[in-house]
């Protein structure tokens, strides 16, 4: 569930542009990362929407000092309102636009899964500068292969997604971004042959094209101790400082195969929230990684009364679940 749209992004707190009448006077343009929202009055009743808002946010705002843009609930569809076009048609407006978020949705507008989107490549093009991306939702969202030239000022990829198309992950890996600093692929799960193979993973895990990957995570993902797996042989993790495979279905197998890999004491950050492992194999790992920060805050695990059966046979782990699946 996502409840709550966004308070900072990318180191900038987010000033909600969505025609609140008692919204205040405005900041400074580039001192905030600008949310364009619609706005619900307290009666419940919707009053200006993303389209309405963004066209006043064209007129009332500076845009040519601004940063950071979020863009919020646009509709069920982009017939009437797309993103990436209305953006590039404003690419003139935007000159220092660096960090973009498509898609800041909660979930009671819109599930994860319902977010349409479109081919995101000339947002590329129309904004050179751009070094933070994310995106949340994934139906009919296209993700261009990107060349030396065009992912050399990425910093920070993100997909939030229920179920992210393998041709989404192919494409990220098959890119050049000797920048990336921070990579992060919510998986998903649901209809296997749509999702992402570790053949699709492999260029990640290898990291020839990633060579200043600090973080990487492979989240909310259904297979996660298949994942778990391949990270923990896996040369990118040498170079890295934060590892999540959070909001997942890790099992006391997957998070065996982690301990057993690559040495992962050089990480600051070890995120596994979200998790199937039972209290034993949770200690196994603090105490494996003593000057390592160990996220395993909210378990996921079976009542007590099933764990000596878990125990004695291959507990059948169908009843796993990943954090976000709508």
């Amino acid at each position: 569930m996502i409840e709550e749209r966004l308070s900072t992004f990318a180191g900038l707190p987010v000033h909600a542009f969505d025609g609140d009448p008692e919204g205040g006077p405005l900041p400074a343009a580039g001192d905030v990362a600008w949310g364009i929202y619609h706005h619900i009055h307290d009666n419940g009743v919707w009053g200006a929407e993303v389209p309405e808002n963004f066209d006043r946010f064209l007129q009332e705002v500076d845009t040519a000092r601004v940063t950071h843009l979020i863009i919020g609930f646009w509709g069920f569809d982009c017939t009437e309102f797309d993103p990436v076009e209305r953006l590039v048609a404003a690419a003139d407006r935007l000159p220092r636009l660096r960090a973009l978020f498509l898609g800041d949705i909660r979930d009671w507008d819109l599930h994860l899964s319902w977010i349409k989107h479109t081919d995101v490549a000339p947002l590329f093009e129309a904004f050179p500068e751009l070094e933070h991306f994310e995106v949340r939702g994934s139906d009919g969202l296209l993700f261009p292969v990107l060349d030396a030239g065009a992912g050399a000022r990425l910093r920070t990829l993100r997909f939030e997604a229920a179920m992210l198309p393998a041709e989404i992950v192919r494409s990220v890996a098959e890119s050049d971004l000797p920048g990336l600093r921070h990579l992060d692929l919510w998986l998903g799960g649901g209809q296997l042959d749509w999702l992402a193979s570790l053949d699709d993973l492999a260029p990640i895990l290898a990291g020839e094209r990633l060579p200043a990957l600090r973080h990487l995570g492979l989240e909310n993902a259904s297979g996660h101790d298949r994942i778990a797996e391949a990270v923990a042989d896996a040369p990118v993790v040498a170079r890295l400082e934060s590892l999540s495979l959070a909001l997942g279905t890790l099992t006391d197998a997957g998070a065996e195969a982690l301990l057993a890999g690559r040495p992962l004491g050089r990480l600051a950050d070890l995120d596994l929230h979200h998790h199937f492992l039972t209290e034993e194999m949770g200690a196994r790992v603090r105490e494996a990684l003593p000057g390592v920060r160990v996220n395993l805050d909210d378990p996921q695990g079976f009542p007590e009364w099933l764990k000596p059966q878990w125990r004695r046979l291959e507990f059948d782990m169908s009843g796993s679940y990943i954090a976000v699946a709508e």
